[in-house]
Parts: structure tokens; sequence; C-alpha cells
């Protein structure tokens, strides 16, 4: 029912608009906020333009004191908004509800769910310091004329001043007098109701206008809120990273001077003039010092300046401040409300008593004429006294009780005006308050606009001891970019002298076939087609020849050997959590097994140096043979090719927080060397962590029985596993270079579990690393190197495992 009384009325005002728009004339009711007056705008659609009300409205304000908003939601409105014509309709829909004689509404108890939209006007001057007060409210009329003497009077006597006659025109006079005033007082009633409710629906128009103005504020105020809590996360996350590191700068600069650089890097400095053996020689120490003294200044300005900021915000009040407002803002309008129901109840109840009682001294005075006009012509001249006497007796309360009436008609409108000037100085005073109040918005919005830009500041000037506090972690990731450029200029040269050796075995063997051809059937080719045919059938193949780039970033870069751990314990971490062992599994395989690594690296030295050249390349003269490429070139380039990767594999190890291989050998060499050593302190400490560890393998034991019977309900783990594989299991494989077939191999990580490949027939592509749950596992033996049955080049009679998975994870 709502929903078709909303579509009826929208219609009706899309009908309205429609007639409006065919008399190119639109009418815009603006109100003022100070006093509540209406001011009613004519414009053709195409003059809809903000500075036209403007100038309609200068008589009233000058243009540049004018303020316009415009809502719900309440905003400065635009030229765009004014010629929309469904705010314009929105408009319409507001004029029908400040209407008392269409709307059926009570006064101020619409909400925003109509739609309805009004346009206030506001002074700049009046929300100054210096506005004066408003002029007192005075309604009119205040003062009625009430006649003393009546009117002409409708008998025609003829000049006839008889006693009779002069008897019964007293009483037409009395009557008619009677008359005068009650036609006085009645029309004193209609203007005086029309003052009141014009003064009503004006105040009203002013707490709808504060309103506007809250709405305004809040909205400010809510940003306000807003931009202070994201501000102060932010600020207080910054500031407070910038005090820890400025407290431990000298802690860091004593800690980088325990690192010391490694020895080929020492020497390179030597060789350039520079003495540097601890990462604390690679930093200007004087410099940091004085820069973290000016950091530090400004750290402790921006939290003066954030006190302040805050301080300012506090100042603007809470949500819970303005209830007190908008409680005394709700009393205005309840008082309104009742005001208004006593216009409605008592005036509207006295205007009509005047209006039966001028009709009942209207009609009285009608009869009084008609008695005496019945008198003169007839013989009742006695009877027609006794008549005018009854109605002079029935009537002569009459208008003294209009005047009393007219007097509480009176009251109502002094009542009125005396509650209208108390609201205008309250809406000034109200006015004030929102004005001062977006004014500080204004300055903390500005204040924080300051901040920010010094935050911003301070973060780039705290960029230079960051770099301090990172250049531990940057050192050990130096050092690490190194090994693998080394890595990649190795494995490019070796890999384009394969090449070039490749190419020159190809143009050998092409030579070797022209000449087999020219010195078979060829020769008995004849000259056309040497000639005419194929010009180039009788020519060598080209020579190729081309100019690789020489690698001259190899000469820059330091040899800092193998992966170590440079940092010590800063860069050490647990072992690989979720049960993988932090030892690059390529690492940990020819570390366990080197006499197969030196087997099979010697078994191919010995397939490349043979002596024999019919297993490089086939004679001229044997014609049944495929051609066949080997040399230590290929292998050299194959080799470092796996250096490079294992490179990159330890580079990105290392970068997810796990200790180099190298890590774990130094430490049991270091518990080794204290039990040869005989120290006895150091004696009592191994001793406590003997203790220790008895200690955390009785809880490891009561830990794996609980896990057992977890196991027990659910027997597919998602742990990764690394000491053991077996169906059921996940296994982590990473690449480890190419097989026999030139595809990919991947090796489980493990630790002291070797030998577990992934079968990728069911794997796509060449992914970075498989993560998977092994479904089937086939043990087999390696077989002869370059057979079929050793896929992965392991020495002869090694055991080892093809591993089909169900891929849970890859890149």
């Amino acid at each position: 029912f709502v929903s078709l009384s909303l579509s009826f009325l929208f219609y009706n005002l899309a009908m309205m608009a429609s007639a409006q728009a065919q008399t190119s004339t639109w009418h815009i009711r603006v109100l003022s906020a100070s006093t509540g007056v209406c001011y009613n705008v004519a414009l053709h659609p195409s003059e809809l333009t903000v500075a036209n009300i403007r100038r309609h409205l200068a008589a009233a304000m000058p243009p540049s004191d004018q303020i316009l908003l415009l809502g719900p939601p309440y905003k400065v409105p635009k030229d765009s908004t004014l010629q929309s014509e469904e705010i314009l309709n929105s408009l319409r829909l507001g004029d029908m509800e400040d209407d008392p004689s269409t709307s059926e509404q009570d006064m101020l108890s619409t909400t925003e769910s109509t739609g309805a939209k009004r346009l206030f006007l506001f002074s700049k001057q009046a929300l100054s310091q210096q506005a004066p007060d408003p002029p007192p409210c005075v309604l009119q009329p205040m003062d009625l004329s009430v006649p003393t003497q009546a009117g002409p009077s409708p008998l025609q006597l003829g000049g006839n001043n008889s006693p009779l006659h002069q008897a019964l025109e007293v009483y037409e006079r009395r009557f008619m007098l009677h008359l005068d005033q009650g036609r006085v007082l009645a029309d004193g009633a209609d203007l005086r109701l029309t003052a009141c409710r014009t003064c009503v629906a004006e105040q009203a128009v002013m707490a709808r206008a504060l309103r506007a103005a809250v709405s305004n504020l809040s909205v400010h105020f809510n940003g306000t809120q807003r931009l202070r809590s994201e501000f102060t996360s932010d600020f207080q996350t910054k500031t407070g990273t910038h005090a820890s590191l400025l407290r431990r700068f000298e802690v860091l600069l004593t800690s980088l001077g325990s690192v010391q650089l490694h020895p080929s890097l020492v020497s390179v400095a030597r060789a350039s003039g520079r003495v540097m053996e601890t990462l604390l020689d690679t930093v200007p120490v004087e410099r940091e010092r004085a820069w973290a003294v000016q950091c530090q200044t400004s750290h402790q300005r921006l939290m003066t300046m954030f006190s302040e900021l805050e301080g300012a915000f506090s100042q603007l009040g809470t949500t819970a401040s303005r209830e007190e407002e908008a409680k005394q803002d709700l009393q205005s309008e309840d008082t309104i409300q009742a005001l208004w129901k006593e216009v409605e109840g008592v005036g509207q109840q006295i205007r009509d008593k005047q209006a039966e009682r001028l009709e009942k001294l209207t009609s009285d005075h009608g009869e009084v004429v008609k008695v005496i006009m019945n008198a003169i012509s007839g013989d009742a001249a006695h009877s027609a006294f006794t008549v005018l006497e009854d109605m002079s007796k029935a009537s002569v309360d009459l208008v003294p009780s209009m005047q009393t009436d007219d007097l509480v008609l009176r009251q109502l409108m002094e009542k009125l005006a005396e509650a209208k000037t108390k609201a205008m100085k309250r809406m000034k005073v109200r006015l004030r308050e929102v004005s001062v109040a977006q004014s500080g918005i204004q300055r903390v919005n500005s204040s924080v606009g300051v901040l920010k830009d010094a935050l911003s500041q301070q973060n780039e000037n705290m960029v230079h001891l960051e770099h301090v506090a990172e250049l531990p972690e940057a050192y050990r990731d130096f050092l690490s970019e190194i090994r693998r450029r080394r890595a990649y200029g190795g494995a490019a040269t070796s890999s384009s002298t394969a090449m070039m050796e490749r190419l020159a075995s190809m143009r050998e063997d092409e030579v070797k076939a022209r000449e087999k051809f020219l010195r078979g059937s060829g020769r008995h080719l004849m000259p056309a087609f040497f000639e005419i045919f194929t010009p180039t059938l009788a020519t060598p193949p080209p020579l190729f020849t081309p100019q690789l780039p020489a690698m001259v970033e190899m000469d820059t870069l330091p040899d800092v050997g193998p992966s170590d751990n440079v940092l010590g314990s800063s860069s050490a971490a647990s072992p690989m959590q979720g049960g993988v062992s932090s030892a690059s599994s390529l690492t940990a395989v020819s570390q366990a097994q080197p006499d197969e690594s030196a087997v099979n690296m010697s078994a191919v030295n010995e397939a490349t140096d043979a002596p024999t050249n019919e297993h490089l390349i086939v004679s001229a003269d044997d014609a049944g043979h495929d051609l066949i490429v080997g040399g230590n070139a290929a292998a050299d380039a194959e080799r470092k090719t796996l250096a490079y990767e294992n490179a990159v594999l330890r580079q990105a190890i290392e970068r997810m927080g796990t200790k180099s291989p190298r890590t774990y050998i130094e430490e049991a060499k270091d518990i080794g060397d204290v039990i040869e050593g005989g120290d006895v302190q150091s004696m009592n400490n191994v001793e406590r962590m003997r203790k220790e560890l008895a200690m955390a393998k009785m809880e490891l034991l009561q830990a794996r029985e609980q896990v057992a019977k977890k196991e027990e309900e659910a027997k597919l783990s998602d742990k990764i596993s690394h000491s053991k594989f077996g169906v059921h299991d996940v296994a982590l494989f990473m690449p480890t270079g190419r097989g026999s077939g030139g595809k990919r191999t991947y090796l489980a990580f493990h630790t002291n579990c070797p030998h577990h490949y992934l079968s990728t027939d069911n794997i796509s592509g060449t992914p970075d690393f498989v993560l998977g749950r092994i479904v089937y596992q086939e043990a087999l033996v390696a077989g002869e190197l370059g057979t079929d049955a050793n896929p992965y080049g392991l020495h002869l009679g090694t055991k080892f495992f093809v591993n089909t998975v169900e891929v849970v994870n890859s890149p």
C-alpha cells in the first residue's frame, strides 16, 4: 500500500513537472535558515544555475554572503544538480510536505525516506562572532481597529423624524454597529490565524535548516574521525618502527663489527688500497651517527606535532558530547510541534466561532431591518418593539464574546512571536557553534596533511638507517648472488663452447658427406646440374663463426667459494618446518656418496677421452651409420649447468630463512672441538645440553605416542616427509638438472634417504618444484650408464625409487 501510494505520488509529481515544463518556468523555494522566510524563485529551465538563484536572492542577502545547502544529503549545490529533473521533482515533493493544506502529517514528522529535498539559505555574516542579535519578531495585525459608530443604514425612512421611526432606527443602528464590529473581529481572526500559521511554519523551516547544518557538520566530522583512525594507525606503526631502530642503532653498529668479510672481499679491498675486514668497515659510521641524531630530533618533533594534533582532535568533541545538543534540538522541535497543534486547535476553533458569530450578527441585522420595514408599513409597531428588544437581548453577548476570543488570539500571536524570537536567537548560537566546529575540522584536516608530509619525509630519512639494520641480511644475499652469477657465467661460457664444438662437428660431418656424394654418384652428373640447377653443389658448407660477447662480468666477481654460514646464528633458523630438511638434497647426495659421484665422473671422462675417432664421427667411407656427437665440452657444459641450478636452489633455500648445508657441518664440528679440547666449562655446557636433550627425547616420545593415536584416526597426513618415503606420504621434489632423455629430473628433499625420483609422466611443463602425495612407488636398480635402466646417471647397481604422485601444489 505504501509502495502504491509513493508510486502514485511520484506519478503526480511527474505530471506536474511535465505541465510546468510546458509553461517553461520552474518555481524553486529557497528557505532562509536565520528567519524561516521562504523565497520563491521562478526561472526558465535554461536559467537553472546557482549563480542565477544567488542573483534573485540578492535583494534579501548579498550573493557574497550566501551559503546554499541542498539535501538530504546536504551539500553545496552545483548547476548539474539543479538541472536534474529528479532533483527538481524532489524539491517539489518537499514543497508539498511543507504545505499545511496538502500535508496530512504533523509538521516536522516526515523522514528522509520520502525522498523530498529542500534548498536552504545561510548567511555568512550571521555565522560570525560579531553578528548582531536578530530583531524581535512582531506578528501582524497585533491591534484591530474596531468601529465605534455604525455604518450607513440600509433603511430608507424618507426624512420622517417621528418618535416611532426614531425609536426603530435606534435598534437598526445598534445591530449595524454590532455587525460592523463582528466583521472586523472575524476578519481579524482570519488574519491572526494566518500569521500564527506562518510563524510556526517559519520556525519549522529554521528547525529543518538546523538539521541540514548539523547533518553537513556530521558528514565532515565523521570523515575527520575516519581520517584520524587511519592516520593514527599508520603513524604509530611507522614511528614505532623508527623509535625501535633509533634505540638499537648503536647495538646494530656493534654487531656489524662482529661479522667478518669473506677473505676474497678483504683481498679485493686491499688491492684497491682500502682496509676492510668486517661489515662495519663498509659503513660510514660517523656520517650515519650524525644522520641518526638528526633523525632522532625529527622523530621527537613528529611526536610533539602528533600530541598537538591529538589535542586538536579531542577539542572537536565526540559523538557522545553532541548528544546533549541533539536533545536540545529535539526539544525545540517538540515545542514547535506543540505550538502548531495549539494553533490548529485553539486558533482554528476561535476563527470558526468568530465566523459563526459573524453569520449570526448578519442574519440578526437582516431580520431587524425586515421587522422595522414591516412596522413602518403596517400597524404592528408596538409588537415590533417587543421582537426587537428580544433580539437585542439575545445578541448582546456576541460582540463581547468575539472580543474575548480575539484577545486570546492576540495572546497566542504574542506567544508565537516570543517563541520565534527565542528560536532565532538560539539558531544564531547553534549556527555559530556549527561554524566554529567546521573551522576546527578544516584546521585539523590541514594539520593532518602537514603531519603526513612530515612523516613521509621522516620515512625517507630513516631509509639510510634501515640500510644499516638490513646490512647483515643483504650481505648474506650478496654472497649468494655472487655465487649464482659466477655459476651462471661458467654455465653460459661452457654452453657456448659446447655449442661451437657441436657446430664444428656437424660441419665436419657435412664436409665428409658432401665428399662422399661428389666422389660417388655425384661424379656422374652432367655440367648442367653444377652450372644451372645448383651452382653451389660442389662448394663446402659455410664456416659458422659467431662472435659471442665476452663474459667481462666474470673478471669483476670475487671468488667467495661455496656457500657457508657467513653470519652465524643471525641468519640461522630451525630446520625447515613441516618435516623438510634445511640442507639441499643435491648437497646431501654428493656428501653421502662421494665414491658414487667419483665413479660417475670417471666413467664420463673415460667415455669422453676415448681415442677412437669412430666414436665421435663416422668416416666418409662408412655409409650405413648415424652421426653421433660427443666430447668434453658437452659434459663440462652439463656439469656447470647443474652447478648453476644448484646455486639458484641454494639461494632460494637461504631466502626462505633456513640454514645453509654447511651450517650443520660447522655446528657439529664445533661440538667435537669442545669435547676434544677438554674445557671444563664447555664440558659442563655439553653435559647440560645432553640432559636437556634427554628430557626433550622423553617429551618427543610422549608426543610421538599422541601422534600415533591421531594417525590411527587419519591415515593420510599433510606433513612433508623427509626421512622416509612411502605411499600416502607427502614429498617435496626439486629439479636437479636434465636426465638421459633430456627431460628435467626431480629429486625428493630428504635427510639421508637419497635416490627418490619423481615420475614426470603426469607432470605438465617444467615447474620449479612439485609438492605431491605419493600414490605409487617403484623400486629399481641402476643399470649401465647411458641406458634406459639408468635414467639418472647413477652408479651401476645403485637402488633407486621412482615415485608417482598426486600433485598437491606446484607453481
